[in-house]
């Protein structure tokens, strides 16, 4: 086998300025890393590639305004969100609130949700890494981004948490789809009860018309009535002054 030219045809396939893994390169050829190794170096000698970071090469782009280097967007992709057809995490956070309509603020971090011990923080790449609650699937991303906005609602700061918890509602009856929602019903008990309260709060006002999702529902409902009450600090007239989710409001407030 010629592990230089395997090498080769393999960088072809990638397109300019995309970022190359050398552990993609790398696979299938566990017993010839070196000869790997030594191909890479030649080819970015060669200006073909050129390393980035240590693991990272990418193929530079020529442009009349001269050398365009590595797209960290997506190395980010990479990284952090879907390699092939693993899903490594999600975005979460700042610009999943601004794109669902939270707020306007245009976010200087990304917020990446991992199945870590804890959070970390990648300078390089201006990412926030953070503890994912449920176990990560294409299919239950969503759910787990409208969880996390639920979470997070204190963290919004230019937003008052009524105008939060009303579009929440709107999203959850007319965005989501019902698959979307069962999964919601799964992925919310791996959060805190604060969490669970305020998603029951929300889903009732959603109103969502689906016999299996309001059987499901009934049984989280008697489940998180259980307890200490939770007191919720957002007006009551959001949630239509439902209290049944063994919750209270703060008396402090003028509600």
């Amino acid at each position: 086998m010629n592990i230089t030219h395997v090498v080769k045809e393999r960088i072809e396939h990638y397109k300019e300025t995309e970022p190359i893994l050398v552990e993609e390169i790398v696979k299938g050829l566990d017993n010839y890393k070196d000869t790997v190794y030594v191909a890479l170096n030649r080819l970015a000698g060669e200006g073909i590639i050129a390393n980035y970071t240590k693991g990272i090469y990418y193929k530079p782009k020529k442009s009349r305004f001269g050398t365009i280097g590595l797209d960290k967007r997506k190395l980010i992709e990479k990284k952090y969100l879907k390699r092939g057809n693993a899903v490594l995490g999600y975005v979460t956070g700042p610009q999943v609130w601004n794109e669902w309509g939270m707020t306007t603020q245009i976010p200087n971090r990304v917020w990446i949700a991992q199945n870590v011990k804890q959070k970390k923080i990648d300078s390089d790449l201006n990412v926030l890494v953070v503890k994912a609650k449920g176990d990560i699937k294409e299919k239950n991303i969503r759910a787990l981004q409208f969880l996390d906005i639920i979470e997070q609602i204190d963290l919004i700061q230019d937003t008052a948490k009524e105008s939060v918890a009303k579009r929440l509602i709107a999203i959850y009856k007319e965005k989501l789809e019902v698959s979307d929602c069962i999964a919601t019903l799964e992925e919310v008990k791996k959060y805190n009860k604060k969490v669970k309260v305020l998603f029951g709060l929300i889903v009732e006002n959603a109103d969502i018309n689906d016999e299996y999702f309001r059987a499901l529902l009934k049984y989280f409902k008697e489940d998180v009535q259980k307890g200490k009450k939770m007191i919720i600090d957002i007006n009551p007239e959001v949630f239509g002054g439902n209290r049944t989710w063994g919750n209270g409001y703060a008396t402090t407030q003028k509600y």
